[in-house]
């Protein structure tokens, strides 16, 4: 489904970056498991092309088949988000400012940002940390990231949430991430990947949420709770 003005709900806005390291893992649908209702998960349009191309191409994909797999199952039920003429205008002013400042913002990035700005979008869910810390200090600078004070969240809180709503479900988890160990660096070293795996559960959250603390003090406005 295709959402450009609010037709459908959406509660939280995925974006390229953490949908693809999700699809790597196998764990898209653990993350969002209410993708295709509503309040929906929604994507980009472009989504489906970006991140089938940077499976099938990324040289860090050890299970390029089943990753694939994994995304289409995802997309298959996620809304598509396309954004609208005003947000497109507010979005290349998120990046105007960007460039100004130094800071790295995609144009993905900064469409969803716009979106989850105007529209009754709970969530922005992202898997990189420099578009968070950039978000943050946009805050100051933009009248968009000014609305996304605490709705933003990063990889390691996905997986914070998903481990306490499931804790049965956690040998699966580090299972699938250390089958994957160069997608995410981080994700790789708090399940004790580079060490063999077989981490216990308490440590694994520790490592999570001391991620989690470090990130929210470069970014304690936008990160979420």
């Amino acid at each position: 489904m295709s959402v450009r003005d609010g037709d459908t709900q959406v509660d939280v806005a995925v974006d390229n970056d953490v949908l693809l390291k999700a699809a790597c893992y196998g764990i898209a649908q653990r993350f969002w498991p209410h993708a295709g209702e509503e309040p929906a998960a929604g994507v980009l349009g472009a989504a489906r092309f970006v991140i089938a191309s940077a499976i099938a191409r990324g040289s860090r994909v050890r299970d390029k088949a089943a990753a694939s797999k994994a995304l289409a199952e995802f997309l298959s039920e996620a809304a598509v988000l396309e954004p609208t003429n005003a947000e497109v205008g507010a979005a290349a002013e998120l990046e105007r400012l960007a460039q100004l400042t130094g800071l790295e913002l995609d144009v993905g990035e900064s469409q969803l940002a716009a979106m989850t700005a105007g529209r009754d979008i709970a969530l922005l869910d992202t898997g990189d940390k420099r578009a968070v810390r950039g978000l943050e200090i946009l805050i100051d600078l933009s009248e968009t990231c000014a609305q996304l004070g605490a709705r933003v969240r990063c990889l390691e809180q996905l997986f914070l949430r998903v481990l306490d709503e499931k804790p049965g479900e956690f040998e699966a988890i580090a299972r699938a991430v250390c089958a994957e160990p160069a997608v995410d660096k981080t994700a790789s070293i708090c399940f004790g990947c580079y060490s063999g795996g077989g981490m216990e559960r308490d440590a694994v959250l520790v490592g999570l949420e001391s991620y989690v603390g470090s990130l929210r003090t470069a970014a304690p406005r936008v990160l979420a709770g």
